[in-house]
C-alpha cells in the first residue's frame, strides 16, 4: 500500500493538469503567435516575448529553436509585445489587437545592442485567419453598443454571422437569454455558451432559459463559431457561442 500511495496521488495529478496543458486556447480568449529573427533574416531562439494589455494581465514566452513563438490565453483587447534577448536591443510593438479566438500573427525583429529598436504595430488582425480552419465572425463592442438591439441580448447580434438563424424575438423575452437559434440546420440545444470561460448552458437542457445576460455596454467582444473548430473549442455539434465581458484599466471610464 506504501508503494501504490504516491503513484496513484501521481495519477490523480495528471488528470487534474491534463485540461490546462491541451486548451492551449479557448473559446473567450486570442493569442499573439509569430517569428523572432534578427537584421539578417536569421531566427533567434531564446528570445523572450512578453504581451501586456492596459488592466496589466502579463503573459510571456520564450522563442524555440526555429525562432517561433506563442503566447496563449489572452483576453480580447489591445496589448503592448516586447521581446528581448541578451546582447540584443528590446523591441516593443504597440496596439496589438487580439480578438476572441483567433491568433494574432506578429513577426518580430531584433537589432544588435548597439542599436535602438521599435515597431509599432496599428494595423488591424487579418481579415481571413489563415492558421485555423474555423468559421465565425467576432462582434466587437462597437457593434454591441451602436447597433440597434430592442431586445439588449448580445446573442440577437450572432445571426449576422452565415449559417445561423433565429426566430423573431418575443417582446416578453426582452433583457433575458431566451434567444434560441440555430447553427448550420442544428438544434438550438446542441449549442454550447460561454461567459468569461465559465459554460453557461442550463444543465439537462443545454439551451439558456432566464439566463441573466450581461449588459451589452459590458462586453467586449463576442463570437458564434459555426464549424470546423477544435477540440480546445468545445465539443457540441452546433455553434460555439463565446462572450468576454471587459475588464478594468487604471483610467477612469464609464458611460450612462
Amino acid at each position: 500500500m506504501k508503494l501504490r500511495m504516491p503513484i496513484q496521488i501521481f495519477l490523480l495529478a495528471c488528470l487534474w493538469l491534463a485540461p490546462a496543458l491541451v486548451r492551449a486556447q479557448s473559446p473567450t480568449t486570442g493569442q499573439v503567435a509569430g517569428v523572432v529573427k534578427d537584421a539578417s533574416g536569421a531566427v533567434i531562439s531564446g528570445a523572450r516575448v512578453t504581451a501586456t494589455n492596459e488592466a496589466g494581465v502579463e503573459r510571456s514566452a520564450t522563442t524555440d529553436e526555429n525562432g517561433r513563438y506563442a503566447v496563449p490565453l489572452l483576453p480580447p483587447g489591445a496589448y503592448r509585445v516586447e521581446a528581448d534577448k541578451e546582447s540584443f536591443s528590446k523591441a516593443t510593438a504597440e496596439n496589438v489587437v487580439v480578438r476572441i479566438t483567433e491568433t494574432t500573427v506578429l513577426d518580430i525583429r531584433l537589432e544588435v545592442a548597439s542599436q535602438k529598436a521599435s515597431i509599432i504595430v496599428t494595423s488591424e488582425p487579418p481579415m481571413v485567419q489563415t492558421d485555423t480552419a474555423s468559421r465565425g465572425d467576432v462582434i466587437s463592442s462597437e457593434t454591441l453598443t451602436e447597433l440597434p438591439l430592442p431586445t439588449r441580448n448580445f446573442q440577437q447580434l450572432l445571426t449576422l454571422t452565415p449559417g445561423t438563424s433565429s426566430a423573431i424575438s418575443n417582446s416578453s423575452d426582452l433583457g433575458r437569454g431566451d434567444t434560441a437559434f440555430n447553427v448550420d440546420g442544428q438544434r438550438a440545444v446542441s449549442n454550447f455558451i460561454e461567459i468569461n470561460g465559465i459554460d453557461a448552458n442550463s444543465i439537462g437542457t443545454g439551451s439558456t432559459p432566464n439566463l441573466a445576460v450581461p449588459a451589452t455596454d459590458t462586453l467586449q467582444e463576442c463570437i458564434v463559431q459555426t464549424s470546423q473548430y477544435d477540440a480546445s473549442q468545445g465539443r457540441n455539434a452546433g455553434g460555439i457561442e463565446a462572450a468576454e465581458k471587459k475588464s478594468g484599466t487604471d483610467q477612469f471610464h464609464g458611460n450612462i
